[in-house]
């Protein structure tokens, strides 16, 4: 794992099944692996950057990045046309993947990019684009979440006023840049061909709550494990409150918002 990973979630075989849990949730709302408007052939190299536990059915050559290799799965249960590696990419892209890849993946990173600006992670995805290459992104828009129920709205107001948890997920502060992702590609010169801001169908709105949940729970953990060096921080009533919504979770609603994005480069 690279000395610079300040990850705020688990990696255990929890966390891991929730993130697993996350990547179907996107496939039922989103009905596809590729956007139907990308062309697929049999010689089409695909990156996922960011992969976690590297679960993806596509059936391409295809490469998974990330951080750190601890949700990896063994060597040996891989598909023949899959490559596991690290990468930061908030670093300059290895002139190695210059120009390799047909599409490029991303999904979820609000809980690595704790800025408004993306900008050097954009350009240093679209280094590893051929010409007329595609990236792909899916992501949470924690800015515009649908929540229900009086315990749930609570929960948020309170946990959103804590110091520890702004860092991560204040959206005036740190999180604007997902709203704004379709515009950030065309000041890069991608040409945008989908970007799509919806909520949950009803069929998949408790899975993104159980899911949402649970992905709090761990911040909190990580949050609590730090919370000694923070003078007069006491975590423990919002641990208590999430508590009682994932005891409750059948009958809350916490989602957030999912954006879909497909641009294209323009370089040649």
């Amino acid at each position: 794992m690279d000395a610079s990973d300040d990850y705020v979630l688990g990696r255990g075989a929890a966390e891991s099944v929730r993130l697993d849990a996350q990547h179907l949730l996107w496939r039922l709302h989103q009905g596809y692996l590729l956007h139907p408007s990308i062309s697929v052939t049999r010689d089409m190299r695909i990156a996922e950057v960011g992969t976690g536990t590297a679960s993806s059915p596509i059936q391409s050559s295809f490469m998974a990045t990330t951080i750190s290799d601890r949700q990896f799965p063994h060597h040996d249960l891989l598909p023949e046309n899959v490559t596991l590696g690290l990468l930061n990419s908030l670093e300059d892209t290895p002139s190695e993947l210059h120009d390799q890849y047909d599409v490029v993946h991303l999904r979820m990173w609000a809980s690595n990019l704790r800025s408004r600006n993306v900008n050097m992670l954009i350009q240093n995805i679209e280094k590893m684009l051929k010409p007329g290459g595609f990236i792909q992104w899916e992501e949470a828009d924690l800015m515009h979440q649908v929540v229900k129920t009086d315990a749930a709205t609570t929960f948020e107001a309170n946990i959103n006023e804590l110091p520890s948890f702004m860092k991560f997920a204040n959206p005036l502060f740190a999180l604007s840049w997902v709203h704004d992702l379709p515009k950030s590609f065309e000041l890069q010169g991608f040409e945008v061909k989908h970007a799509e801001h919806k909520v949950f169908q009803p069929s998949q709105v408790q899975l993104c709550t159980n899911t949402y949940l649970l992905a709090l729970k761990e911040i909190i953990a990580g949050i609590k494990s730090t919370s000694s060096q923070v003078p007069g921080l006491n975590i423990g009533s919002h641990e208590e409150a999430l508590a009682q919504l994932l005891e409750n979770h059948t009958r809350v609603v916490y989602n957030w918002g999912p954006l879909s994005l497909l641009a294209q480069t323009r370089r040649v």
